[in-house]
């Protein structure tokens, strides 16, 4: 009996030695399921701020309209000279043109701009190749209002200064400048980069505030655009000369 109570209470112990390695079997599964699960949350994330960014006028499919023209017409005055900035295939031009302002647009990137001349008839001649920070003053300059949207983001800290004293350097006294300006989280920037492959840099809406004061731009409204995404926040910034 002895014995036999011996080798059961032995038994038992191996029971329990194979209990425990499958439960840490098990756990091991768990914690890999949840690691999957986080990043592909992460990766749909990601997709969603792409898509958020595109519909504020970046590379890929577009909406009819970007978040940025509901602003418009509360922001300029009926009829103004408006100079879109990296109008990139053309929509907000467009856009503006069909409220009934004089609308005019540039755009550094070749392939962009042919798509932009091709969307409207009205686009040609109001096109022209030039970016920032080396604006100049494209179709003379002396605009009444300037939209600059999805741009900034692509410059480096160290060229935002020139970039926004440009901005303000084309318009007219009382003139006005409409900036969309993002914020992505830094963990998804890789060497100024965001995940796409783009230049991305953020620029805390307060330096730009700073910067544009200098150059004699006050700021009249700030305003977070929603998303659907908590990994990049956008922000409407209207400046006044």
């Amino acid at each position: 009996m002895p014995h036999f109570a011996a080798r059961r209470a032995a038994f038992t112990r191996k029971e329990w030695a194979l209990i425990v390695l499958g439960l840490a079997t098990w756990v091991a599964i768990i914690a890999v399921a949840v690691w999957f699960v986080h990043q592909m949350t992460r990766s749909q994330a990601a997709c969603g701020t792409a898509l958020e960014a595109r519909s504020l006028k970046l590379d890929g499919a577009e909406a009819a309209r970007s978040a940025i023209s509901r602003h418009f017409e509360a922001s300029f005055a009926p009829g103004a000279r408006v100079l879109d900035v990296g109008c990139g295939k053309g929509r907000d031009v467009v856009a503006l043109l069909d409220m009934g302002f004089d609308a005019w647009g540039v755009e550094p990137n070749d392939a962009m701009r042919a798509r932009a001349l091709a969307r409207d008839p009205r686009l040609p001649g109001r096109i022209a190749a030039a970016g920032l920070p080396g604006l100049g003053q494209p179709f003379g300059g002396g605009f009444d209002a300037v939209v600059c949207c999805a741009v900034l983001m692509h410059l480096a800290p160290d060229d935002l200064p020139a970039a926004l004293e440009a901005l303000a350097g084309v318009l007219e006294p009382r003139g006005r400048l409409l900036l969309a300006l993002p914020e992505m989280l830094a963990d998804r920037l890789v060497d100024g980069h965001d995940p796409d492959g783009r230049a991305f840099a953020n620029h805390a809406p307060e330096r730009v505030q700073a910067l544009l004061a200098d150059a004699g731009l006050a700021l009249l409204r700030s305003e977070e655009i929603p998303t659907s995404s908590a990994e990049t926040r956008w922000r409407v910034l209207l400046f006044e000369r």
